[in-house]
């Protein structure tokens, strides 16, 4: 993967990329990976240098957390100037579909915040901007340009705005407390708040105004090991606040068969698969275990699980048996020919665990390497059970 927009980052030693973004970045791809930190990094660096490439890592990392976890809610950024962070922000949220909504005079600082910490500083600093040009910058999709002083300009932002994203580097102590004060209560749980400037030692008004505000909440500020020393806190989630994210993701929409291709089930195959491929997923070793959940009040008659399956299967006078273990006891065993190695099964009314946790288990009678088995196979994994989708559904009361 090309890294020329990164090559240029100006620190002697240079910046360790993840290697998700870098020797792993095939395989962050077909696990369902959106970042292209290649073009992000374009989009951050502008017609300039790349500059604090930390930076721009951070928030790819953060982004994929949003990601991976489900995260609802839309983006934000107080404190634009002249769109570095926006411009990258502004990708990320239309890889999700989200909104995002940028928040700055588009002008400097306004003379009603230089009191206090920053009294002093000079209202012409970060002027050298417009809304025009971070508009042609940063694009228009999914994007509205909210120009003003904050608070006041808040009126514009939705009444029921949820947030997964607040990005504040607005510099001086009094933007950024009321940034805080707002987008707090509107933080969805577990979502990111990332501060700029707290350990700068420049702007003392930002390390001021986050250890005012969170002196009396129960979050506290990370440190992030960018330039102008970030800080992230994460949005707790309430004891009682219903399933997690795992959970979540592993609660698959009913009746909807859903496609094991290009890694779209792999937050619910929990141990035993291969890497995603074009058609499905391969599961490896004598156990391919999948984990799904069911709505918080579970069907009467229980559920329905549909699957569509292939097996490596080389004896054409001996079928591939697979047992079949549903949440820890054996319901089934069935046999894939070779001659058609492709089967549908169903289990049927099968009723999840008090939690709603059903666990599919595949165990392969005979597990060898496929190489040891198909000739001119050169593939050393102990191939059992091909997954191309599953389905599930409420079992109908006549089938009970």
């Amino acid at each position: 993967m090309p890294n020329d927009a990164l090559s240029r980052a100006p620190w002697p030693y240079g910046i360790g990329i993840p290697q998700r973004f870098t020797e792993r970045y095939e395989r962050y791809q077909q696990l369902g990976g959106l970042v292209d930190i290649t073009e992000d990094a374009r989009a951050y660096a502008g017609a300039g240098p790349l500059r604090d490439a930390e930076r721009l890592v951070f928030l790819s990392l953060v982004f994929d957390q949003i990601h991976k976890e489900g995260l609802e809610g839309d983006f934000v950024e107080l404190g634009v100037y002249q769109g570095d962070t926006a411009a990258v922000l502004a990708r990320h949220a239309r890889r999700l579909g989200r909104q995002i909504f940028l928040l700055d005079t588009f002008g400097g600082f306004d003379s009603e915040d230089m009191k206090g910490v920053d009294a002093g500083r000079s209202d012409g600093e970060f002027a050298d901007t417009s809304l025009d040009a971070v508009r042609a910058r940063v694009g228009e999709q999914g994007t509205s340009f909210i120009k003003g002083y904050f608070p006041q300009s808040a009126d514009q932002l939705p009444a029921d705005g949820r947030y997964c994203l607040v990005h504040i580097d607005a510099d001086l102590y009094a933007p950024i407390l009321s940034g805080l004060e707002y987008f707090y209560p509107r933080m969805v749980p577990g979502g990111f708040m990332i501060i700029h400037d707290y350990s700068s030692l420049i702007w003392e008004g930002a390390e001021r105004a986050v250890d005012t505000f969170f002196a009396d909440k129960p979050e506290g500020a990370i440190p992030v090991p960018d330039a102008s020393g970030s800080v992230v806190i994460r949005r707790l989630r309430p004891a009682d606040g219903g399933p997690t994210w795992r959970q979540r993701r592993a609660m698959l929409a009913l009746d909807t068969w859903h496609s094991a291709a290009n890694g779209n089930l792999t937050h619910v195959l929990t141990d035993g698969w291969s890497v995603p491929e074009a058609w499905g997923t391969w599961g490896v070793g004598p156990s391919h275990m999948m984990t799904l959940m069911v709505p918080p009040e579970p069907a009467e008659q229980g559920y329905d699980i549909d699957v569509d399956l292939h097996a490596l299967a080389w004896n054409p006078d001996v079928p591939r048996q697979i047992e079949v273990v549903i949440n820890g006891t054996r319901v089934t065993w069935f046999g894939v020919p070779s001659t058609n190695n492709f089967k549908s099964i169903s289990f049927q009314s099968v009723r999840p665990l008090t939690n709603g946790i059903l666990t599919v288990e595949f165990r392969p009678c005979e597990v060898v390497a496929a190489r040891d088995v198909v000739a001119g196979s050169q593939d050393a994994r102990t191939l059992g059970v091909g997954l191309h989708r599953i389905r599930i559904r409420a079992t109908e009361p006549s089938r009970v």
